[in-house]
């Protein structure tokens, strides 16, 4: 929706009115001042505004659940007689100026005010629910507890209405929990209960609520009576208490661990007791962050294992804590550790003295082993053990590897405890699931865990896949920088002969090689491992893949990257400059140089006819046009102009300056101290000319590209007028240029 349909009873200038000052547009509007005034007007003419308090970059949820923003997007708070709205940075009303305040909550909300009620919207000024409520909290991005009449409800966003009406006293939630909750905590006449989101009561209203221990599954740990502890299972509705219950807590899947008649047991969500009270304690055995069904249990000193469902898995027999890893656990034995299984049988024929799990699960389960300052490990599906013979063992790069050390020397081995690569080496890199640098004193070299050998000895100063081709491996000698090329069976391909091996299209390589101060050039076809020589005094890459730049007595021209000749050598210059375009220079009998340009298929635009004005190449302007140049007859000065692809002129090279608005909206060319204003096709938008245009003051004089935005804020003598891309004027003059923010050595501030 445009600015202007929000703007009731705004200032719209229909006659020739005059400001003091004025800026140029930014973000769709413009700052004006008279008289010791200042505001904003819209692409109208029409004042939209009093000031910019402040930006913010909206954001928006990925599927992930991560915020991501749209740093190019840019949001304006505004203020508008004494109250305060938002525009987008292209000019569009985002909230009307009708607030008393708005203000960024999280980086994800916009919390809006106005007469005493207020509500939220999304950081691109959605409203999330109406502004009808005194006070609003976030429950989760559905949910929202409104304050009415000095009682609270829930209002669903979804439902568009109250799914819970405004009758209670104060609401609390679990907006932290992982799993969001389906219920809130509601109090009515001092007491708290439970409702579900459709307003059904869960809990009754007779407990004691302070906002700790939250949760959101079928257990409340936040209630007490009568100032004592309570535990609320809101499936079968059942209280427990003292004196029956104390020291109440809920551990491993949703299971509550309760103290009774001095001793542990275990009750099910479903309020099921599932272990009897008998034991010391009953503790999650899991590393921290993890979970599962397991439970840690203790009596006289000794632990065990059991389920969630209280049958036993491994006996109360261990001094100490057993720790879980999947299906797997670490007991202590002797002041040592051993390995069990789900059976409560050991897997080990050795304790240790430590145990860990590798905790990689993209690959299968494996356990690190210690014995005194070395480490091995163990495959427990496999029942493969490698004993402890390493100062280090690392996961790889590779899933199911994993490096090894010992005494500054690196191997690795398989997951199934093969030796895929013997510790020999100060360092290696998985360059594939089968190729491995590795390096030793002498060098880098490959070794292939298929074949178990060093298929290129580790003698180079590097070794890596050929860009483009992973069936061959490039490799760089040491002292003299010189290259070549291997196969995947190791055997040469290209001799270390080669000072550059450089890509330059679909299995296409350029060869550069130095003999006698004698360059040579050759193309190489990795596929069919041909080669094409190439007679020419020089070869170099270009900024297009598959065409080369080639030197032939001096001149220079095109080539494709097999071979073919796109342009002859006979140019003093030939250069890339975008588009598949290139810039070609000659130098003529009197010894001025002259330009034109070609496509990538070798068809002349233009012949070289252009005067080059020095200053290195004429440049690539635009996606539409190409610059031209002449001097001109009667001052001597270049004149610029431009042609199209196709070589067509469009502006004759008689102009002292094209600035091209870079957003594509036209260009402003100036001659004789004048400039024309163009549109994207060049063509004039209005037959009068100007003294000068007003730009963004950080743009230098000598550039090309620019940027401004209609209305263009135009000089004629010692006024000012706002130029329309229609060619018409704003009725508005003015005296002086300011800055587009009131506060221009600070900037809009950021929420």
């Amino acid at each position: 929706m445009k600015i202007n349909r929000w703007l009731i009873g705004c200032l719209l200038l229909t006659s020739q009115a005059m400001a003091q000052q004025g800026s140029i547009f930014q973000y769709g509007f413009a700052r004006v001042a008279d008289n010791n005034k200042t505001w904003y007007i819209d692409h109208k003419g029409a004042k939209a505004f009093d000031e910019i308090v402040g930006y913010w970059h909206p954001v928006s949820v990925t599927a992930e659940g991560n915020l991501q923003v749209s740093e190019k997007e840019q949001m304006l708070l505004i203020r508008q007689n004494g109250k305060t709205g938002a525009v987008t940075n292209q000019g569009e009303w985002l909230l009307p100026p009708v607030y008393d305040t708005i203000s960024l909550e999280w980086k994800v909300y916009l919390s809006l005010y106005k007469d005493g009620k207020m509500t939220y919207a999304d950081t691109h000024g959605k409203l999330l629910l109406p502004m009808i409520f005194d006070s609003v909290g976030i429950l989760d991005n559905h949910h929202f507890d409104v304050k009415e009449k000095g009682k609270w409800g829930v209002y669903g966003v979804e439902e568009k209405q109250l799914v819970i009406p405004a009758a209670y006293d104060a609401i609390d939630y679990c907006g932290g929990c992982g799993s969001k909750s389906d219920y809130v905590f509601a109090e009515k006449n001092g007491k708290w209960g439970v409702l579900n989101l459709k307003n059904e009561i869960l809990a009754p209203f007779e407990y004691e609520h302070d906002h700790y221990m939250m949760r959101s599954d079928s257990w409340v740990l936040c209630f007490k009576k009568n100032r004592q502890e309570v535990v609320l299972n809101l499936d079968n509705k059942k209280e427990y208490a003292a004196p029956e219950y104390t020291h109440m807590d809920v551990i491993g899947n949703g299971m509550l661990k309760a103290e009774k008649n001095g001793h542990y047991g275990l009750i099910s969500p479903e309020g099921n007791v599932v272990a009897d009270f008998t034991y010391d304690d009953i503790a999650s055995p899991y590393p921290e962050w993890s979970n599962g069904p397991y439970l840690r249990v203790t009596k006289n000193k000794k632990s065990g294992i059991i389920r969630e469902n209280g049958q036993l898995v491994v006996p109360l027999v261990y001094d100490g804590d057993i720790i879980c890893y999947g299906n797997y656990f670490v007991a202590p034995v002797n002041g040592d550790y051993n390995l069990l299984d789900t059976t409560g049988k050991k897997l080990l024929a050795l304790n240790y003295n430590e145990i860990t799990d590798f905790e990689n699960p993209s690959r299968e389960q494996l356990f690190k082993l210690k014995q005194k300052a070395v480490y091995g490990f163990y495959n427990p599906s496999l029942h493969k053990l490698v004993p402890p013979a390493f100062f280090e063992i690392d996961d790889a790069p590779w899933q199911g590897c994993l490096t090894v050390s010992y005494q500054e020397k690196k191997g690795v081995y398989s997951a199934d405890g093969r030796m895929l690569i013997p510790m020999a080496y100060k360092s290696l890199n998985a360059l594939t699931s089968r190729w491995w640098t590795v390096e030793k004193a002498t060098g880098v070299g490959i070794y292939d865990i298929t074949e178990q050998r060093e298929i290129i000895p580790a003698t180079f100063y590097n070794v890596d896949l050929l860009p483009g081709d992973s069936t061959l491996l490039l490799a760089s000698k040491r002292g003299v920088y010189v290259k070549g090329l291997y196969n995947g069976k190791g055997q040469l391909v290209l001799p270390l002969y080669y000072t550059s091996i450089t890509e330059i299209g679909n299995h296409l390589y350029l060869l550069i090689s130095e003999a006698n101060y004698k360059m040579s050039y050759a193309i190489f076809n990795s596929r069919n491992l041909q080669q094409t020589p190439l007679a020419y005094d020089e070869v170099a890459v270009t900024g297009q893949q598959d065409i080369l730049m080639v030197t032939k007595n001096n001149k220079k021209g095109l080539i494709h990257a097999n071979g073919q000749v796109i342009l002859p050598p006979v140019y003093e210059e030939a250069t890339y400059l975008a588009n598949r375009v290139f810039y070609l220079q000659t130098v003529g009998a009197d010894q001025t140089m002259a330009y034109g340009y070609a496509d990538s298929t070798g068809k002349i635009i233009v012949p070289p006819l252009y005067a080059y004005y020095g200053g290195g190449f004429a440049g690539m302007e635009d996606s539409l046009y190409l610059p031209i140049s002449q001097r001109g007859k009667e001052d001597g000065q270049m004149k610029k102009g431009l042609i199209n692809f196709h070589g067509k002129t469009v502006l004759p090279a008689s102009y002292d300056r094209i600035l091209r608005e870079e957003n594509k909206r036209g260009f402003l060319v100036q001659t004789d101290g004048q400039f024309t204003v163009l549109n994207a096709y060049t063509q004039p938008i209005t037959t009068q000319t100007f003294d000068d245009v007003v730009i963004d003051p950080g743009t230098t004089y000598t550039a090309t590209a620019i940027s401004y935005d209609f209305p263009l804020l135009c000089r004629k003598g010692d006024t000012y007028q706002y130029l329309l891309a229609d060619g018409t004027f704003l009725p508005l003059i003015v005296k002086e240029v300011i800055p587009f923010e009131a506060d221009a050595a600070y900037g809009i501030p950021a929420l």
